[in-house]
């Protein structure tokens, strides 16, 4: 049903990807700079606005600073709501699975009613604080952060088989979780610049070096209280691979359980999935 396909070149293989797209589809790709510094954010800018002059020339519209403002200020609010939704999370012992977390995260992205979505997003913080307040939660259990690649979808898997071996899941700092839930400045009176900065404020394993998700990782551990660290990496997630060397030896360093997931879109490791992370469930 598209009638563009925006890609970026966070990893190789998704480069290469968008050429295979491009033999039957419109394919438009951003350059991403691997550097969270100054000079990142001015090239991002500049693909920023290269972007827009695109989708003005291919779509015959015009895209004014007032219409961008307006829709930094409503993702604002979808993220805020959002965050509301998952720091309920923090409560011990849990209000809800972490995969009703996830789903709902995950399925925010596909919903296209965005005007409306902070308050649905608020209505269903507000049952589970009212639910939470009157007894109902998911009782004690081992709590568990996920980080690495993203955790929707068929990645579920993993979700499922930490929770169905007695654990909760109560933060995911991965692509699909809190790792991209920032807020864009909206004092900033360079919109390109403003969205610039938030964007590469993400701590991707595509960035080098990249402090920004260590130090996120520190501050969930705290504020969540969590008991065990599960590293959830996709098959050509190379970076996210390499990377789990410094997840690791932090999170060890830290005093906590570590576990590596490497997996893929199949379901073909389920059984194996459920016996590794049963096996870290019982050692916490």
């Amino acid at each position: 049903f598209s009638d563009l396909v925006v890609g970026e070149t966070t990893c190789d293989g998704k480069k290469k990807m968008y050429e295979m797209l491009a033999d039957f589809k419109p394919v438009y790709v951003i350059e991403l700079p691997n550097r969270q510094s100054e000079e990142g954010i001015a090239m991002y800018r500049r693909e920023i606005i290269r972007f827009k002059e695109e989708l003005e020339r291919r779509f015959e519209t015009t895209i004014t600073e007032d219409a961008i403002r307006h829709e930094i200020h409503l993702n604002n609010e979808i993220t805020k709501s959002l965050l509301r939704l998952q720091y309920l999370m923090a409560n011990d012992p849990a209000p809800v699975s972490g995969l009703n977390i996830v789903n709902t995260a995950y399925g925010s992205g596909f919903n296209m009613d965005v005007e409306s979505l902070p308050a649905r997003i608020n209505d269903l913080a507000d049952q589970i604080e009212a639910e939470y307040a009157a007894g109902k939660n998911e009782g004690k259990k081992p709590r568990i952060l996920v980080t690495g690649s993203p955790s929707g979808g068929a990645a579920l898997k993993v979700i499922r088989a930490i929770e169905d071996a007695g654990a909760v899941v109560v933060a995911f700092e991965n692509c699909s979780g809190l790792k991209s839930m920032l807020l864009t400045d909206e004092e900033n009176p360079d919109v390109y610049d403003a969205l610039a900065r938030r964007y590469l404020g993400i701590g991707c394993s595509c960035m080098s070096p990249n402090p920004n998700r260590l130090a996120m990782l520190d501050k969930l551990i705290d504020e969540f209280h969590v008991d065990g660290v599960v590293d959830l990496v996709l098959q050509a997630c190379h970076t996210y691979n390499v990377e789990s060397y410094y997840i690791k030896r932090f999170v060890t360093g830290k005093g906590l359980p570590y576990m590596c997931v490497e997996t893929d879109y199949s379901s073909s490791d389920i059984g194996q999935l459920n016996t590794r992370c049963a096996a870290f469930i019982e050692m916490l």
